[in-house]
């Protein structure tokens, strides 16, 4: 039994474990891995757009209208580039970086690459794009790496430039951005960071250092996400960052789109003439770091973002926008931070036995209920922690332990209901009625260790004379006796709904009204001791024939109040009851050998039975170690009509003499018992009672004499 409660409460410490771990190491499955992000991506729509009105960025982007005011083919000539950045300039830009990589020379438009690099070399504020190509071989451990800056002619001009690698998740989204990728020796900086690097000064001898997963760069420090990128904090969907078409910032005086587009809109921040400047409108390039790219969906440099369908509207970011969001993050330090692995493990352990110790011994629907309002506190916890503090708490771990932990739970409560529905089967199934062995199933609890105070009915079953019995016969034949006399007075008792205390040699001891309670136990326990007699007598007819030696047993059967339930230690009890009413019911059975009576009944246990079962006063006995008197009655019949006439008759003067004798009418007492003995000479109660009342007649007791009789038992 020890061990077996051992099994069950290590189990109970390590399944928790186990399945915390299983959900822990399944989230890091692609497939986890992505629902992961998903759910970042939820986080952002319920959180909502950010504002961006304080933006040092400005977007020019080669959109649709560029193409259709244009009406050219892309790549666009070099002159093109060169006017856009002479008109930024103009217009007060601080810096102009170009998304777009011109990494080939433009052979649809020779010749104008170097008006492009007069224009960047005239700037000085210029930053280009390049990229950095692998080339994978077998022969090679790793992929080769390689520079693609832009062309020689723009490279020449000593513009800065910086890689636009993209780094996507499993599902084709943007959500990390590239701070730098290695080439050879050294590290190559993205488009960001080169940007950064000249809006914060940052020499060109700065080096990027790496402590405690930041990246360090000049005065910035930027949490990474991991070896190379960090996450972007999205302000919102496509169109949160300012844009303005690049034939726009194109159109001046000098440049004509063409009757339906040409505005001359670059004129208003252009001109010089005070008077002019005190009333245009504001400025959207004065002091401004340009962003110039492609969002035009044909020229494919658009991104899946968080944001992608935002209010049920898909629209996919330009790249250029996603470079405004990384950079506006940095200078704002609105970067996300995930929860470590080894905390959202801790997480999910936690989360397990919580589950485990609030869920797993309850019923399903409601363990169901709590299970969903845990995940529904994990999901709110990870919402707040996100809104609040840009931290990114893992949902798909710790809800597919509340899931795992609930089936768990739910399945270890099932196998431990199961494992104790068959202990209390194999427990009670040979002392108790089925019918009781069903509701012990439904209601364990009955049998919690320690006991309560309930009132039940005891009976004592004793074997009379069994030791001279046994000295008479050969040790395997007493024991097959024994064990028929045993297995027939069982099943009587279980027929009533009474259980099997315990056997103690030749005797039994049972209880009804335990531990199914029953109003009717004294009933069924004084059913169950006439049945016990008339079956044995059935009993020695049969081993009469068979030359066994017949039995004759002794009842007690008394009604009180008792201390019942499991009594012992926590690995080995016995379920049984306890009290004084356990004592009397044992003191009436051994009160038999005094009246050779068979079965004898408490005047509580009488106070219970219906009128008609027949029985008869005794008188009032007092046994050893108890203060207090009973009134004895002798348990004959269900119902008078059981009886023949000359017992009925018996019965008559035996009640007629008893209420003579309780009134001390000592002469007339005897007259009704000995008309009582002419019909049965065997009748002991008469007999005792015949001589009593002579004894009385001739010394007359006492008047504080109560008629108590002191039994002093073996």
């Amino acid at each position: 039994m020890k061990m077996i409660s051992l099994r069950k409460n290590l189990l109970f410490w390590v399944l928790p474990l186990v399945l915390a771990l299983i959900a822990f190491s399944l989230s890091r499955l692609n497939t986890a891995r992505v629902a992961e992000c998903r759910l970042l991506d939820a986080r952002f729509k319920i959180r909502g757009p950010l504002p961006v009105t304080e933006t040092p960025f400005q977007i020019v982007a080669i959109d649709d209208q560029t193409f259709q005011s244009l009406q050219c083919k892309w790549p666009f000539a070099g002159s093109m580039y060169a006017h856009l950045i002479k008109n930024l300039n103009r217009a007060g830009a601080k810096l102009i970086v170009f998304d777009v990589e011109f990494t080939e020379p433009n052979t649809l438009y020779p010749g104008e690459d170097s008006l492009f690099a007069a224009a960047v070399r005239e700037a000085g504020n210029v930053i280009l794009a390049g990229k950095i190509a692998y080339t994978f071989s077998n022969l090679l451990e790793e992929p080769y790496a390689a520079a693609v800056p832009p062309i020689p002619v723009l490279e020449q001009t000593g513009a800065p430039w910086g890689i636009v690698n993209e780094i996507t998740d499993p599902d084709d989204f943007t959500r990390r951005y590239l701070l730098y990728l290695p080439l050879g020796e050294q590290l190559k900086l993205s488009l960001g960071l080169e940007v950064l690097r000249a809006m914060r000064q940052i020499p060109d001898t700065a080096k990027i250092h790496h402590l405690d997963k930041i990246c360090r760069f000049g005065d910035l420090e930027i949490p990474l996400y991991d070896e190379q990128s960090f996450l972007i904090n999205y302000y919102g969907p496509a169109g949160s960052f300012p844009a303005i078409s690049f034939s726009s910032v194109l159109d001046d005086s000098a440049f004509d789109l063409g009757p339906e587009y040409d505005s001359n809109y670059m004129e208003r921040f252009l001109m010089r003439s005070r008077s002019v400047q005190t009333t245009r409108i504001a400025n959207p390039f004065q002091g401004k770091i340009v962003l110039i790219g492609v969002s035009a969906e044909e020229l494919h440099d658009n991104k899946n973002t968080p944001f992608y369908d935002y209010e049920g509207t898909p629209r996919k970011t330009p790249g250029v926008e996603v470079h405004a969001n990384a950079l506006q993050t940095i200078l704002d330090g609105s970067f996300i931070q995930r929860v470590s692995p080894q905390v959202v493990l801790l997480y999910c352990i936690l989360l397990a036995y919580a589950i485990f110790l609030l869920v797993g011994f309850r019923k399903p629907l409601l363990g169901l209920f709590l299970s969903v309002m845990f995940s529904i506190a994990v999901l709110t916890v990870a919402l707040g922690a996100f809104s609040q503090w840009n931290l990114w708490i893992d949902l798909v771990a710790p809800l597919g332990t509340i899931a795992l932990a609930y089936l768990g739970a739910t399945l270890y409560h099932y196998l431990q209901e199961r494992r104790e529905k068959t202990r209390i089967r194999e427990m009670f199934s040979h002392y108790v009625p089925d019918q009781v062995v069903s509701e012990l199933i439904r209601n364990p609890q009955l049998l919690k260790l320690g006991g309560e105070r309930r009132r039940l009915t005891i009976l004592f079953a004793d074997i009379e004379s069994f030791t001279t019995v046994s000295e008479k016969m050969a040790p395997e034949s007493l024991v097959d006796l024994l064990n028929e006399y045993m297995t027939a007075m069982t099943s009587v008792i279980l027929a009533e709904g009474g259980i099997i205390d315990k056997y103690e040699g030749d005797l039994i001891m049972a209880e009804f009204g335990a531990p199914v309670r029953f109003e009717d136990h004294a009933l069924r326990a004084c059913r169950s001791a006439l049945k016990m007699q008339e079956t044995l007598d059935e009993l020695r007819s049969k081993w009469i024939v068979e030359g066994k030696p017949p039995l004759y047993s002794r009842i007690g059967v008394n009604t009180g109040d008792v201390i019942v339930g499991n009594m012992g230690s926590r690995d080995l009890f016995d379920y049984t009851v306890l009290g004084d009413a356990v004592n009397l019911s044992s003191r009436l059975e051994n009160a038999n050998k005094i009246y050779k009576t068979n079965i004898l009944i408490s005047q509580s246990t009488r106070d219970e039975l219906p009128d008609e079962y027949v029985t008869r006063a005794l008188g009032d006995l007092r046994v050893r170690g108890r203060a207090e008197t009973v009134r004895l009655h002798e348990l004959i019949a269900a119902h008078k009509s059981h009886l023949p006439p000359d017992k009925q008759r018996l019965l008559e003067l035996y009640q007629q003499g008893w209420s003579h004798f309780e009134s001390r009418k000592w002469a007339e007492a005897a007259d009704c018992f000995e008309q009582a003995l002419d019909l049965d000479l065997q009748d002991h109660p008469a007999r005792m009672l015949l001589a009593r009342s002579r004894h009385f007649e001739s010394n007359p007791p006492k008047d504080e004499w109560n008629g108590v009789f002191t039994f002093e038992e073996r």
